[in-house]
This record gives structure tokens, sequence and C-alpha cells, in this order.
């Protein structure tokens, strides 16, 4: 009768009415709830649902929402229903959405792209713990195993784990029993009351440390948005001032542009080291509020120390090169770099039309749409120059320097994403190599682990051999489509394989392997980290600061791996293998930022080139969507104020800098995707999904 009593005071507790959207299938305004059913079909279970989710909540500081409906409607993909109804209701690092259309058997798990679980993680939480209930149709045990397997895979218990015993044993008949069953009951209800007042004292404390937290300054969301911000604006900073330092070592030579050089090298290691404890913010080992808090600060200290040290710079830099005083010669110099790149879109086009006949789209997602941007580009750095020459003619010196600035940008652009092509196609056929040399490696693990497991039964590494098994049947099939991922997934699958073996093998037979695969591995990380970079660099206006601390952590791992190379070859074969996971997290982060932002903007692409002051002029086609995509133009991000000009150049960048909390520049928009207009910048959400 207690734990009846009690399971009414709960459900007593907990209110969750049907979603009020505005149609049956449209994304889902939750107003404050957690649990919306338009579906029907939790019934008495709601309270059930609710439990594992304050218990998650409680344990992990991760917020479940879950959304029944029956289909999903405007839109009907899954993926973008569940990202449209996340912003909808500004979810944000540590909120998890599941929402599940009933009629249409489909579900879809999505979270930020900055929650610190992988995907890989993710998947198995989908395909474990949440798909085989939705099969079952126990609508409520999928939201709570969902609850659970994020519990546990976040390093906790993996549920509320609470059990039962039958209490035999000691005295005997009915009254004995009716004493055990008293006395368990009375247990129960105790255990639940002390579990009630401690939840409370911690929900107290926790209000308590938050609020003193506010009192003290900005919020940890505030700091998350401006963590962002500033790391994309430095980074794109450091991106122009490598691109301006290059004109200006051609024009003045090494010695004469030396200082400038150092400080760029000073503010190169900084971001980086910046990066790095982004990577720590961005893990999955969890971390307390007031390590969030002085990491967070602690970037934001950095990024503001270094962005001053670029623009201690700039006055210099610009006065060396003193564009504006004679802009004459630089714009016939950019008139010479924008015909050298007359070819460059066919010449692409066709190259990727021949790729595309050998590989699979995963394969080429770096140069997706390289031939379409580089005309864009093209266009764009047109339509500069024309005004440059225009405003030459008018005497307006400070406007033609911009616009000259913004078209050599736009050229340097076009050639790095034709060379992307012609690195990608390399880097592929050297893939094909590594992935026959893994095939060997795997196939040969395979067959020591027969003859070992034939000589001595026993061993338990079958279920090892099994995995190598369905992964070299992918690759013999399959591989050569995408050499490079296959390549990947079949070494991820054979270590645990080799490290059994390793005790059998002779060390010389060991360290010849290590060997060979740490070179295979170097090698690999090097073609993906300079593929990811290309990628981000010619697409940073879209690229957020995820994918970017993704691949400046994956650049540090490979120069650890040079570095441990003669000395430590199995460390260094981790530190390679770390480089190609998180170079490839990076690329795909960076590719899933570029498809938001092209679908998500509506005004991209629609006629009309821009002005030094940031005004729209007519005519120009779709260049300045090209521009944007480039991050030639930053205004888009922040309002455009406050900045050298609303074109990123010149040493420091030319970004608009300052701007409070929340904003690129101080002009709104926030760091985050989550925000209704979209801006840029943002880390996105991702998650899987499907038919069960």
């Amino acid at each position: 009768m207690g734990a009846a009593l009690a399971a009414i005071a709960l459900a007593a507790l907990v209110l969750v009415g049907p979603a009020q959207s505005a149609l049956a299938g449209d994304p889902v305004s939750l107003d404050g709830r957690y649990v919306v059913d338009e579906a029907g079909v939790l019934g008495g279970s709601t309270a059930e649902v609710q439990d594992a989710i304050d218990t998650l909540a409680t344990e992990q500081g991760v917020n479940l929402f879950v959304v029944y409906t029956e289909r999903f409607e405007n839109p009907a993909d899954r993926q973008q229903w569940a990202t449209e109804t996340a912003q909808l209701n500004q979810l944000g690092t540590n909120d998890v959405l599941l929402a599940v259309a009933v009629d249409d058997r489909l579900y879809q798990l999505s979270v930020d792209a900055g929650f610190p679980l992988d995907d890989q993680q993710l998947q198995s939480i989908e395909t474990d713990d949440i798909v085989p209930q939705l099969r079952n149709e126990d609508w409520a045990g999928a939201a709570v195993a969902a609850a659970q397997g994020l519990d546990g895979a976040l390093g906790g218990s993996g549920g509320s784990g609470s059990s039962s015993g039958s209490g035999a044993g000691g005295g005997g008949g009915l009254f004995g029993g009716l004493v055990w069953v008293v006395a368990i009951l009375v247990v129960l209800l105790v255990g639940a009351v002390v579990i009630a007042l401690v939840l409370r004292r911690r929900r107290t404390l926790d209000k308590a440390v938050t609020a003193q937290v506010q009192a003290a300054g900005p919020s940890q969301k505030e700091l998350d948005q401006k963590v962002g911000a500033l790391l994309v604006e430095l980074d794109d900073a450091v991106t122009s001032s490598t691109e301006e330092l290059g004109f200006a070592v051609a024009q003045f030579g090494a010695e004469t542009t030396a200082p400038f050089q150092t400080a760029l090298t000073e503010v190169k290691t900084e971001l980086s080291r910046a990066f790095t404890i982004k990577q720590k913010l961005d893990d999955a080992v969890p971390d307390t509020a007031v390590e969030r808090r002085a990491w967070s600060l602690e970037i934001i200290d950095i990024c503001e120390k270094a962005d001053a040290r670029l623009d201690s710079q700039a006055a210099a830099f610009d006065a060396l090169r003193d564009v504006e005083r004679d802009p004459a010669p630089a714009l016939a110099e950019a008139r010479t770099e924008l015909a050298d790149s007359e070819t460059a879109a066919p010449e692409v086009r066709e190259r990727l039309a021949t790729l595309a006949q050998s590989y699979d789209p995963a394969a080429l997602g770096t140069v997706e749409g390289s031939a379409e941007q580089i005309e864009k580009l093209r266009q764009f750095a047109t339509a500069q120059l024309g005004e440059a020459e225009q405003a030459i003619a008018a005497g307006r010196s400070g406007e033609a320097a911009v616009q000259i600035r913004a078209a050599r940008q736009a050229s340097t652009q076009v050639r790095t994403l034709a060379l992307a092509v012609l690195t990608l196609e390399k880097n592929l056929r050297e893939a094909s190599a590594g992935l026959a040399a893994a095939v060997a490696d795997a196939e040969s693990d395979v067959a020591a682990a027969a003859q070992l497991e034939a000589s001595r039964p026993g061993t338990g590494i079958a279920g090892l051999v099994a995995a190598v098994t369905v992964e070299l049947e992918r690759a013999r099939t399959a591989g050569a489509r995408d050499p490079l991922n296959a390549r990947q997934a079949l070494e991820r699958a054979d270590a645990p394989l080799d490290q059994a073996l390793a005790a059998d093998r002779t060390e010389r037979e060991r360290q010849s392997r290590i060997l060979a695969q740490r070179d295979r591995a170097i090698s690999s990380a090097e073609s993906q980290v300079a593929s990811t970079q290309q990628f981000l660099e010619t697409r940073r206006g879209a690229v957020g600061p995820d994918a970017r601390t993704r691949l400046s952590e994956a650049q540090r791992h490979l120069d650890q791996a040079h570095a441990l190379a003669t000395t430590d070859p199995e460390g260094s074969l981790r530190e390679a293998t770390s480089a190609s996971e998180l170079a490839t997290r990076a690329a795909a982060s960076a590719q899933q930022d570029v498809s938001w932002a092209q679908s998500g903007q509506g005004s991209w692409g629609t006629g009309g080139s821009w002005t030094s002051s940031g005004s729209r002029q007519s005519g120009g086609g779709d260049d300045f969507g090209g521009a944007l995509l480039g991050g030639i133009i930053g205004s888009m991000l922040g309002g455009g104020g406050g900045g050298r000009s609303s074109y990123r150049g010149g040493f420091g960048g030319g970004s608009s800098r300052g701007g409070g909390f929340g904003g690129f520049g101080g002009g709104g928009g926030g760091g985050s995707r989550r925000s209704s207009g979209g801006s840029f910048g943002g880390g996105g959400r991702r998650g899987g999904g499907g038919r069960f």
C-alpha cells in the first residue's frame, strides 16, 4: 500500500498535457515540458518517463526532452524536424531531444554538436537501448532506456537500477512472510523518503550555486556563446592575416616582414592552446561547474590577448603595404591573379566527375560544391575589381583598397579550392594502397588467431575475430569506393585483436608491424588534416567553433606523432590515429555546418554585390553567397559594426571586434544555431535515427 501511495503521489506531481503545436505533426513547442505525447501512446506511463528524465538530470546535468507525435510534417525529414524543434525551444549543449513519429515508425535522437558523447556512443544508445523498445511499441520503455543509456554512457549508473529480493530464510510460516513483507515495504518507503530529501537538497544546493555564479558574472551559457564567438573570430583573423602576410612577403621579402611573422606565430600558438582547452570542455569526460567556468574564462582571456597582439601590429602592417596611397599596382596584380584562374571551375568540375565514377560521395565530401564555389568567388572578385577601378577614378582610394583586398582573398580561395581537389585525388590513391595493407594485416591476424585457437583452445578471441571478419568483408566489397573510411574502420576493429596476439609475436615482428602501421597512420593523418584544413579555410564563413576545435587538436596530435616517430613508434602510432579520428570528426562537423548554413540562410545567392560599407548593390548574381561562405564578408555574423571594414582582410583579420556576450561583434545572432535567425558560427545539432 505504501508503494502504491508513493506512486500516486509521484504521478500527482507530474502534470503533462497534450502538446499545443500549430498542427499535429509540426515541430513542437515544449512550453517548459520534458514529455510531450501528441500521439497519446504513453497512457499512465508519463510519470515513469519523467522519473528517468529527472534521474538523468540529477546525476549528469543533462536534460532529455521526449516528443511522441503521429508523424513528422512541415518538414517531413526527421532530422530537420528535430532540429527545428530544438531551435524553436532554444535547446542548449546539454539538452537532448528524442522525437518519435508513431504512425510513420520513425525516430530521431538529436543532440548539440558540442554534446559530450561522440557519434559512436550515440549510435550504441539508439541501437541497444531505444530501437528494441520502439519495435516492441514499448513507448515509455524507449524514453526510459534513452535516459538510462545516456546516463550510463556519461559515466553514471545507467539507470535507477532498483532491485528486489525474495527474503527467503529466517522465520517461517505466514507470520514470518508477513513480517518480511512489512519490513521490505518499510525499507522501501524510508528509502524513498530519504532519496526525495537528498534530491531536494541537491536541487536546492544547485540553485544556490547557480544564483551565486549568476550574481558573480555571466552565466555559463553566456560564457559558452562568447567562447565560441571569440574562437571563430580569432581563427578567421589568423587565416586572413596569414593570407595578407603572404602577399607582403612576396612584395617586400621575409626580412622586412619578420616582426609580423613573429606576432602571427605567437598568436597561432595561443590559439592552439585555446582550442585544446575547448576540446576539454567538449570531450566525454564530465566536468564540474567550477572547471567549465574557469576553462571558459581562460579561453576568453587567451583570445582577447591574442586578438590585441594582432591589432597592435595592424597599423604598422597597413603602413608597410600602403595600398590606399596608390592602389593602381595592386589592382593590376589582382587582375592578373584572377585571370590565372579562368579555367579553374571547368577543370575542377571535370576532375570531380571523374572521381565520382570511382568513389562514393562520402569520400568526396571535402570537395563537394567546389566548382560552384569557384565560380561564385570569381564573380565576386570580378565585381569588386570593377568597383575598385571606378573608386580609383573617383579618388576614393581607401574604398578601392578594401575592394582589391577582398578580390585577392577570393582569388586565393579559388586556388585553394582547385588545389584541394588535386590533393584529395592523390590522397585517395594513397588511401587505396593503405587499405590494401590494412586488409593484409587483418587477414594475417585472423589467420594467426585461428592457429592460436587451434593450439590453445579457450583463448576467448573468437569475438575479436568475428568483428575483424565483418570489417574485412566490408573492406573487400565496398572499401575501394571509400578507402580512407574503410581503412579506419578496419584498423579500429583489428586493433584489439592485434593487441591480443602481440604476446605471441617476436619483438622483431612486433616492432616491424608497429613501424609499418605508424607510417600508414601518419600519412593518413596528414592527408585528412590537409583536406579538412582546405575545406574549412574556403568555407570559414559558415564553420563554427566545434569543427575548428577538432581540426586544431588533430594538428596538435599530428605534430606529436611526428615528434615521437623515431623515439616512440608506438606512441607515434597512437597520436597519428587520434589525429585522423579528430580530423574526420572536424570534416563531418564542418560539412554539417555548411549544409545547415546553406539551407537555413534564404538570403544567400539572391543577387547583388556588396560595397565596403555593407550595403547591397544591384546585379552581380550570387557572388555574395560565395564571399559570405568563404568568410571574406564578415558582417553577416554580427551586424557589421565596429570593424575595420565589412570585408575580412588585413593583418589581424579585419573582423568586427568587441560586443557583449552572446553575439559576434556585438551584432546579435549569438554564438549558437539555436537563435531563431540561425546565425553562422554555432555548433549545430547531430545525432541519428531511422525506422524501427
